[in-house]
């Protein structure tokens, strides 16, 4: 029998809180032949402490209930560890667990624990300090996210706040410096990217531009469900850059309808690139926030840690898993890494 370190936020749960989930977990483990010996985080011992003191303690692997805010925390106390992070996702949005195809059933989930295949996925990190595990954003996202949590946290009144911010929020002007020319960075379709290349230089590596937002993904999926990134993959050492630079106020409301819960819908008015390290300044006082969490104001430098966390995932041999209501499929793992761009 395996045994696990399950970790579970006791004041968090959607419409159930987490505890009275418990039941169905356990049982759900220990008919796999996992046994669990539970752990709830509380004030003083972050989630992070109790995933690493699972491994100084020889556990088999870590298991976490809950949904992106409390994997993050968890996964934060296992990055190069040893033993592999499971996931039970029993969140609102579970973005994470999505982006590595598990199944939101419990029963399923604790079946990839027993009988899936380990992984090792990237990590992002802001200022060699600060980890994140679906997406940074600078500009107007970063602007809105403390709204938007206020508002998932039910203070309604927070909306208008938030309309008018976004109403009056204009495009800002700042710098961008990859890790690679632009040339091997770009990912668009082949007209697009030579009238990029034309206006931005095929040698550069840095350079300056006016956008409302630009995104950085480490997967394709965050905050409320987005799709902000469909061709982040999180195995491939490599961070998706999307600049929202000619979109007017209306183009970007719709276009994050279209995304949002987990849908998917490119947009020829975004440009896309992929690099391992990018910068970003301004003259400006911009803000930055790494999964849904302030950062702070530029500069920053994001980068990807190349397989830095190992994860249990479903076995290459199980049929993706679909939620009833969900109309696009997860992205899964392993995936192939696309071996050019397109010219």
């Amino acid at each position: 029998m395996k045994r696990a370190r399950l970790i579970m936020n006791p004041i968090s749960g959607d419409t159930q809180p987490n505890p009275m989930k418990l039941p169905e977990i356990i049982a759900g483990m220990e008919a796999q032949d996992i046994r669990a010996d539970l752990a709830f985080t509380t004030a003083s011992e972050s989630p992070s402490l109790i995933a690493q003191r699972a491994v100084e303690e020889g556990y088999d692997m870590v298991v976490v209930g809950g949904g992106d805010g409390t994997v993050s925390e968890v996964a934060k106390g296992l990055i190069h560890a040893p033993i592999p992070l499971g996931i039970i996702p029993i969140g609102t949005y579970n973005n994470i667990a999505r982006s590595l195809n598990l199944p939101t059933d419990v029963a399923e989930a604790c079946a990839v624990l027993a009988h899936g295949e380990i992984k090792s996925i990237d990590v992002g990190q802001a200022n060699n300090e600060n980890y994140f595990f679906e997406a940074a954003g600078v500009g107007l996202d970063a602007a809105l996210f403390p709204l938007g949590e206020e508002i998932k946290g039910g203070r309604w009144g927070r909306m208008l706040q938030a309309a008018q911010l976004a109403i009056g929020y204009k495009p800002q002007r700042l710098n961008i410096q990859f890790d690679r020319p632009i040339s091997e960075a770009i990912l668009q379709p082949a007209s697009r990217r030579r009238f990029l290349l034309r206006r931005l230089g095929r040698n550069r590596s840095k350079f300056r531009i006016e956008a409302l937002l630009v995104a950085i993904a480490n997967g394709p999926y965050y905050g409320t469900g987005f799709t902000v990134a469909p061709d982040a993959i999180m195995d491939d050492g490599l961070l998706t850059v999307s600049v929202f630079r000619d979109f007017s106020k209306w183009e970007l409301i719709r276009h994050f309808w279209s995304i949002s819960k987990g849908q998917y819908r490119r947009s020829s008015k975004i440009e896309t690139y992929q690099v391992a390290e990018v910068r970003l300044t301004s003259k400006a006082k911009l803000p930055v926030h790494i999964d849904g969490h302030p950062l702070g104001e530029l500069p920053v430098t994001l980068k990807s840690i190349k397989h830095a966390l190992k994860v249990i995932v479903p076995a290459a041999d199980t049929p993706s898993y679909k939620r009833k209501d969900d109309p696009n499929p997860p992205v899964a793992l392993p995936v192939a890494a696309t071996d050019g761009l397109e010219t």
